[in-house]
């Protein structure tokens, strides 16, 4: 018989199998939770420090990519960044700093002794990776004939070291306005090695496409040249657009008319040291859409982007048919168009209709996600999902739900949870909620109460707070009951989406011209402006108090930033119903000290947005 001491002892949650602990650890979903588990006893302590905070992160951010790791102090240090984040996207807690160059004038592209007033535009790319137990990122934008890099090294907490590297279009005989960049892509994957064999595609107006080094000892040195034979009867001028493929080791560039592809595969960074003189590549595939007979004209190609090794996408200005997809195969390349929304007409009035951005999104992690699925950004404001190679047209279609007309130029996303937009017409960044399922809010760490989230938000679409007749103060878990703060603050109408209206004037305003990340666990998105870039931190990420050289050439400058927020982004069907103005907030970064720490807590958004006459 078994006495009363080992019944004890078999019902403690230390002494159940690894296998049945490992099942439970994936159903926590804050890191307090995970936290206090580890404080019960010494044995769980080591399985949560060994395995449990990878199998928190993997559950609850399964749709970001995420590094690769073996160390358990770096998935407790990633656990601790990227619920802060999350946290950080929902109160909208932003820092908003714009480098830009001093000299307000260049020359002319026409006449060496005239001034030409409107800035280049800059495109951006970024990228992170992990080396050793540092990030490293990667930024490099082009800024009109010259290009522009930093690298910068940090542990997460802060910024280790900084470093600079300005490439002057004039050295390489490149003239303002018709040499200016058009198309930035780092290399990745396999082609950073390190430092040493960093690289970076530049494009150009005049059709110069090449690979530039950005390692210390080669800064700025031309490694290769793509461009096709003379005998080409498709002529390779002003580059549109620039993609790589680097795990199989393809860029795919795109001029006003014509696609090609070129092959990295034989130039790997083991062989750059070794370059004294550039290599000239020849296109593996050219392509002009203009041939393609079957499909409607159009005026130029806007945007393209590889969807996989053998799949482009393409985005074109006045067509019928504004999305094309190219299928490269064995025996050719094989043009079709993108599904139409039934009913849809093709035109906007008696106009064509255009496609300005593309966005690949990876949808794997969802349950039956797969092919090819693409976010594109349509003339009439909206903006939408669909996935290529199902019958279906569109599976979501997002927009802005206050100025519902406003096109946007560049896109990126920040796994499956939210996208950000740049608008064509104004400095402004919109915030959509992809409005998917998650498994993390930062909400459930919060303590209950019978209230709901505060402020209550003012959408401009004609639409009713959200009804919740329970109103119990405590979650019941054993139930599976949640308490009315905690069910109704992941209810979408208390997370809407926003628009962010930037502060910075340096000639006018500008639309957002490129957008970049250098990694979905990076606090940090890049926008080009005209003459301006713009770095887009959160709140708890990692501000440098790095400042460049007086030789640098640019300057950093904070600015405070005006939020409205949007609803829920889903596309309106009657415009009647988009009638209120929303209130719009301005960050005030204050050292005020308030007595009221557990209302300012519970506040829906950022300490810098709150007004204290909302806390109750």
């Amino acid at each position: 018989m078994m006495s009363s001491s080992q019944a004890l002892d078999i019902s403690r949650l230390d002494t159940l199998p690894t296998d049945i602990l490992l099942i439970i650890l994936g159903y926590l979903d804050t890191a307090r939770s995970v936290a206090h588990l580890a404080a019960a006893s010494k044995g769980l302590h080591q399985l949560i420090s060994a395995e449990g905070w990878r199998i928190f992160v993997k559950s609850c951010f399964s749709s970001l990519t995420l590094p690769t790791s073996k160390s358990d102090e770096n998935w407790a240090a990633l656990a601790r960044v990227l619920t802060s984040q999350s946290r950080d996207w929902d109160r909208r807690a932003f820092v908003f700093h714009s480098l830009s160059p001093p000299e307000t004038r260049r020359p002319n592209a026409r006449r060496s002794n005239a001034a030409q007033s409107i800035p280049g535009n800059i495109i951006v790319d970024a990228h992170l990776w992990r080396q050793g137990r540092f990030d490293e990122e990667l930024v490099v934008w082009g800024s009109g004939e010259d290009v522009v890099a930093r690298i910068r090294t940090n542990d997460r907490t802060r910024v280790v070291s900084e470093s600079w590297h300005f490439y002057k279009g004039s050295e390489s005989s490149f003239v303002a306005g018709k040499d200016d960049t058009t198309a930035i892509s780092i290399m990745k994957s396999d082609f950073l090695g390190g430092k040493e064999d960093m690289g970076v595609v530049v494009g150009r107006a005049n059709g110069d496409l090449r690979l530039l080094s950005i390692g210390e000892s080669k800064s700025g040195q031309t490694l290769m040249q793509f461009r096709p034979p003379p005998s080409s009867s498709i002529h390779q001028h002003e580059i549109r657009a620039v993609d790589i493929h680097s795990d199989a080791g393809i860029m795919a560039a795109s001029t006003r008319e014509s696609v090609w592809l070129y092959s990295l595969k034989d130039h790997s960074p083991t062989h750059w040291n070794d370059v004294t003189e550039p290599s000239n590549t020849d296109p593996t595939v050219a392509i002009s859409l203009r041939d393609s007979q079957q499909y409607s004209s159009f005026d130029f190609i806007r945007s393209m982007r590889m969807l996989d090794k053998q799949t482009i996408a393409v985005a074109l200005n006045g067509s019928f048919d504004p999305i094309r997809v190219l299928d490269v195969t064995p025996t050719g390349v094989e043009v079709s168009t993108a599904t139409r929304i039934p009913n849809e007409r093709p035109y906007i009035g008696f106009n064509p209709r255009t496609v300005r951005a593309l966005l690949p999104v990876d949808v794997r992690s969802i349950a039956g996600g797969g092919g090819n699925v693409l976010l594109s950004s349509w003339d009439d404001g909206t903006i939408r999902l669909q996935d290529l190679r199902s019958p279906s047209s569109v599976d979501r279609v997002y927009q802005d739900n206050f100025e519902i007309s406003t096109p946007i130029n560049a896109l990126i996303s920040h796994g499956l949870e939210r996208f950000v937009a740049g608008s064509a017409y104004s400095q402004m960044l919109k915030v959509f909620d992809f409005r998917w399922a998650r498994g993390y809010y930062h909400t459930d760490s919060l303590p209950c109460t019978s209230m709901s989230p505060y402020p209550t938000p003012r959408p401009p679409t004609m639409v009713n707070e959200p009804e919740y007749h329970d109103n119990r103060s405590l979650c019941d878990h054993v139930l599976g009951r949640l308490c009315r703060w905690h069910a109704l603050s992941r209810h979408g109408f208390y997370r809407p989406n926003c628009n962010i209206y930037l502060p910075f004037r340096y000639y006018a305003s500008s639309p957002i011209y490129a957008l970049a990340k250098p990694s979905d666990v990076s606090p940090t998105i890049y926008a080009g402006l005209s003459g301006l870039l713009v770095e887009f931190t959160l709140k708890s990420g990692i501000h440098s108090s790095y400042v460049p050289d007086a030789d640098a050439l640019y300057t950093q400058q904070r600015g405070k930033v005006a939020i409205l927020e949007t609803g829920d982004g889903s596309a309106i069907s009657d415009v009647t119903k988009c009638v209120r103005v929303p209130e719009i907030r301005r960050q005030s970064f204050s050292d005020a000290e308030y007595n009221n720490i557990w209302a300012r807590r519970q506040h829906r958004l950022d300490e810098a947005l709150q007004d204290p006459h909302e806390w109750q």
